[in-house]
């Protein structure tokens, strides 16, 4: 016995299938994304024995760029770099700075919070559809207030480089600002090994501290 399928099957069907391609554009899934790295590497993830070179550890995120994501010429859209980067750069920092965020939220009943100061990115050669592509993203350099990491968007195959985004965070208690090495001092992360290669990273760093000079510049 053969079934008709009727047109609002098909296009069910069809509509189920476009979407599990396209998981990641969802509706809400980026939120579903980021809160679930956020638990994973809060509660989950097994604590690591604490050594001193892990404030500079590389954080590796893997994905694909799905059709949805894909501009008119055929290849990853600029603006869907930020959203990856933003679960990328939070596998980072949860799971550097584990530490201070639980031991503050069991002390002050609040949650550390470390808002993105600016971003910089950029890009290098163009990701296609379905494309697999990783984002390597590390802590490069920290001054009294802002604390810098560097990601790279690179083929997993080739090692193809594809973008790179240097991004600025501020560690924030209420209003009250936390420096990034009374963070690191409180995950027992911080020594004077660690301030040198710091203060040699800050040579990168200063790329984006001269983007602040840009909002004297009237349009």
């Amino acid at each position: 016995m053969t079934m008709a399928w009727s047109a609002s099957a098909v296009f069910a069907a069809l509509s189920a299938i476009f979407w599990l391609f396209n998981y990641k554009n969802i509706p809400l899934a980026w939120h579903f994304r980021f809160y679930k790295s956020l638990g994973y590497y809060l509660y989950l993830d097994k604590p690591r024995p604490e050594v001193k070179s892990d404030v500079f550890r590389t954080a590796i995120y893997k994905n694909r760029s799905p059709a949805y994501e894909c501009d008119l010429n055929g290849h990853k859209s600029n603006s869907t770099y930020f959203s990856d980067l933003d679960i990328a750069r939070t596998d980072l920092m949860v799971s550097v700075f584990r530490k201070i965020l639980l031991d503050v939220k069991k002390k002050e009943g609040k949650w550390l919070y470390i808002p993105v100061g600016a971003v910089a990115t950029v890009f290098k050669r163009e990701i296609k559809p379905y494309a697999n592509f990783v984002i390597k993203s590390r802590i490069i350099a920290w001054d009294d207030k802002w604390l810098f990491v560097l990601s790279r968007f690179e083929s997993p195959e080739s090692g193809k480089l594809h973008a790179v985004s240097l991004t600025k965070y501020v560690f924030k208690l209420g209003r009250k600002t936390v420096p990034p090495v009374e963070a690191m001092e409180k995950c027992n992360l911080w020594n004077e090994d660690v301030e040198k290669k710091g203060r040699e990273g800050m040579k990168t760093a200063q790329a984006i501290l001269d983007l602040d000079k840009l909002e004297e510049i009237e349009v």
